[in-house]
């Protein structure tokens, strides 16, 4: 809780199309059996639709350039993600997406359930893949607003204003000619243009002709009123009993995103904590743009960070928010399935004695250890996994108390490490050894831990929690 005792409010953020990356959610489906659950539930559905798993397009550069697998895989890895924060205690007062993720958005809020979602975000990739791919999309750093709009508007329906992002940040989309003369006299001006890589110029005239079979998919699909309040794209407000429907959809396709009214709407409401659901830091980085600096933003998930630490990272820093974490159904998957190891010393198993620092194989990346702990408690939970598309298999280790909130988490710890010239590589260690070795760790007092790290890491390992950037 907050000094005053009260929880701050959460804001969760669904990012759209090009947020996606090759290997999105493949390494969290792989380790956490919460966010598994999550996706696999619902992939008989999504391979109905699809004719293919959405681990598939998850992890395949070629699917993820065809509308009609991409579009709703993201929406599934959006509404998993979300379920997954949710099963952690984390939950959403307040929700806005981006394009595409603002239909990730609504099924979070009530507005139509996952299978229903299912159904209209695969109509509308499908809707895509029949337009031929045309025109492009700019972000501009322009600092005048009315000017560029201005600008965009002698173009006619060769380009539009596509979405209102932050401050200065704005996207603009039409077609390859109007877009070089507008990125040329951009440019003249002194803002800054990046090229987006799309499939499509979305929110533009050129997606026009994929509204007439998403309103038809939409007209299929019940809408309810949003049970979790849900600021809308094409008018940066709340949305009330009615606005949402089949009509909603086809003009949400061609209007400008007004992505930087909604967050103001959830800062007003009294969010102050905002999460990105979803894969990468589009959004966080919007929103921080018109911040003042004392929310939380905690970006999505990244091809630079394996998913375990993010998510550890994430609950560690909403705690310290004052957001209440459940550990225990956190951990408690790997517990079931015995991928947690170290539990207390029983009658069959006596206290092991540590082994001396010097003869650990490990390299750890980094170590945190949080003020609030006063002792190792009941468990060690170890995450296994594999970093980028190496062979180089680290675990990841969060040293749990009776609550199952951890009390110490070590980052990388790579197997077979050494630190001299003669330490072997990362084989010399099976996984089931170090598994072994570390459920020593439930027989150490935190200060213990304190002293035996610097000696596993080296000087400095022990940082404190939330020093890492976002």
């Amino acid at each position: 809780m907050t000094a005053a005792g009260i929880r701050p409010w959460t804001g969760f953020l669904f990012s759209g199309q090009s947020s996606e990356y090759v290997g999105m959610g493949v390494e969290l489906h792989r380790e956490h059996p919460l966010f598994r659950a999550s996706i696999d539930r619902h992939a008989d559905r999504f391979r109905r639709l699809t004719g293919v798993g959405p681990l598939d397009v998850f992890a395949d550069p070629a699917a993820q350039t065809r509308a009609e697998l991409l579009q709703p895989a993201v929406f599934l890895l959006q509404v998993a993600l979300a379920e997954f924060w949710t099963s952690c205690g984390v939950r959403p007062d307040a929700v806005v997406g981006h394009s595409l993720g603002e239909y990730a958005a609504a099924c979070v809020a009530g507005v139509f359930g996952v299978e229903e979602g299912l159904e209209l975000v695969s109509a509308r990739g499908r809707a895509f893949a029949a337009v031929p791919g045309a025109g492009r999309m700019v972000a501009v750093g322009g600092p005048d607003p009315a000017e560029l709009e201005r600008l965009v508007a002698a173009h006619g329906g060769a380009a539009s204003v596509a979405a209102y992002n932050a401050p200065e940040r704005i996207v603009v989309s039409g077609t390859d000619t109007a877009m070089g003369e507008l990125v040329a006299a951009f440019e003249r001006r002194g803002w800054l243009t990046i090229p987006l890589e799309t499939t499509h110029a979305f929110h533009s005239t050129l997606v026009a002709p994929a509204v007439p079979a998403l309103v038809a998919a939409a007209g299929r699909i019940r809408h309810r009123t949003p049970a979790v309040p849900m600021a809308l794209n094409l008018t940066g407000g709340w949305a009330a009993g009615g606005e949402l429907g089949a009509e909603y959809w086809g003009r949400q396709l061609t209007s400008p995103v007004r992505f930087m009214g909604g967050v103001r709407a959830l800062m007003d409401r009294g969010c102050t904590v905002f999460l990105e659901v979803g894969p990468g830091r589009t959004l966080t980085t919007a929103g921080r743009a018109q911040s003042g600096g004392s929310e939380l933003w905690l970006a999505g998930l990244s091809p630079r960070t394996p998913d375990s630490v993010t998510v550890l990272e994430h609950l560690t820093r909403l705690e310290e928010a004052g957001i209440p974490v459940d550990w225990v159904r956190y951990h408690a998957p790997f517990r079931a399935t015995g991928r947690t190891v170290g539990d207390r010393p029983g009658a069959d198993r006596p206290t092991p004695t540590p082994t001396p620092s010097t003869e650990l194989p490990f390299r750890i990346e980094r170590v945190v250890i949080h003020e609030s702990a006063s002792a190792a408690g009941s468990g060690v939970a170890v995450v296994r996994h594999r970093v980028g598309e190496t062979a180089r298999e680290v675990v990841d280790v969060s040293v749990v108390d009776d609550a199952g909130r951890p009390v110490v988490e070590v980052f990388g710890l790579e197997l077979g490490a050494g630190t001299g010239e003669e330490a072997g590589g990362p084989d010399e260690v099976s996984p089931e050894e170090a598994e072994r070795l570390l459920a020593s760790l439930d027989a150490l007092t935190e200060d213990q831990l304190h002293a035996l790290l610097p000696l596993w890491a080296g000087p400095g390992a022990s940082t404190p929690v939330g020093s890492t950037e976002e």
